[in-house]
């Protein structure tokens, strides 16, 4: 479902650049002898239609995927998903700016022109607050093949922007180079974001993925690298590390102190489960649904079972121990 997803999402962001594009091109009432312009207008309908099931492809696959643990509220309301939600939450603007789009072109015969005009440049709006959340959100934005289509996106409306602006006719002049000027800073701008944001190391914690998938996400794969060494009887070592609270669950993250390539991620459900992923330099060791008490969690891990004691230093700090003994044979 996660490939899907980001299938999805960069299909329907190709789809929604083509459809800006000849939205445009229509506007201007762009026509040829073998490109009529009621064949122009078509086009933009149809590609506009496939944008939304793409969309709703993405929407219900985000969803249903159990990585990112979203919900259906999460896919409706913005900005309140834990899984990196300002740039999730653009995504769920952009695409109720599409239902709006969408809903007053099928009520187009009941409207005023000029009232479906005013909701039918929100399209303007869309497009960007869809590119910089696929950026934002998006797993594969390091990818080439990723980099390659949003730039080709870009630089496809970009242009046809600018081709718009510049043949509009004799009115506004002042406006509409402010508008190709502003479209050259605007994609400058995005690039410069790109390479402070997205591109630098450490973009999925500062996005505000959740500590746990954080943990998972480093797991090394078995054929490419040897199994991390588990846990061994004995240990009584101090821990260090971060509290995350969120509306359903609590989020505990700490480092070793004598070992520092050794890290446990604790997640405790509002519902009193919760589980423990114990990771040695970014490979997992063991995850297992653990015991929650008051200040201790326990969990099987390996030939031994661990417990974590966590003391609050404050709202977000947390100091703690972690205990090993023998497992049952």
């Amino acid at each position: 479902m996660w490939y899907a997803t980001r299938a999805s999402g960069y299909t329907a962001l190709v789809l929604l650049s083509a459809s800006v594009v000849l939205g445009l091109l229509a506007s201007a009432r762009w026509s040829r002898r073998e490109w009529p312009r009621f064949v122009v207008q078509s086009l933009h309908r149809n590609v506009s239609l496939l944008v939304g099931i793409f969309l709703v492809i993405h929407i219900l696959t985000s969803v249903i995927d159990p990585f990112a643990k979203l919900s259906f509220v999460d896919a409706f309301v913005p900005f309140v998903a834990t899984y990196r939600p300002f740039w999730l939450g653009l995504g769920v603007v952009s695409f109720e700016l599409l239902i709006a789009i969408t809903v007053t072109s099928v009520m187009r015969h009941r409207l005023g022109w000029r009232s479906w005009r005013a909701v039918h440049l929100f399209a303007y709006a869309c497009w960007p607050v869809a590119v910089i959340h696929g950026l934002g959100t998006g797993t594969d934005t390091k990818s080439v093949w990723a980099l390659l289509t949003v730039a080709a996106c870009v630089g496809m409306v970009i242009g046809a922007v600018v081709w718009h602006l510049a043949h509009a006719g004799p009115r506004f002049i002042a406006l509409r180079v402010l508008g190709i000027a502003g479209s050259a800073v605007a994609t400058g701008l995005l690039v410069a974001w790109m390479a402070t944001g997205p591109l630098q190391h450490g973009w999925a914690k500062a996005a505000g993925t959740p500590a746990d998938l954080l943990a998972r996400s480093g797991q090394a794969s078995p054929s490419s690298a040897p199994a991390p060494a588990g846990l061994t009887a004995g240990l009584d070592d101090q821990l260090t590390g971060q509290l995350v609270r969120t509306a359903s669950n609590v989020t505990v993250a700490m480092t070793d102190v004598r070992d520092s390539t050794l890290r446990i991620v604790i997640v405790a459900a509002s519902n009193g489960s919760g589980t423990l992923t114990v990771t040695r330099s970014g490979s997992t060791v063991c995850s297992a649904a653990a015991t929650i008490g008051s200040n201790a969690v326990t969990a099987p891990c390996g030939a031994v079972v661990a417990t974590v004691q966590v003391f609050a230093q404050g709202t977000s700090s947390v100091t703690g121990t972690l205990a090993t003994q023998p497992g049952r044979a």
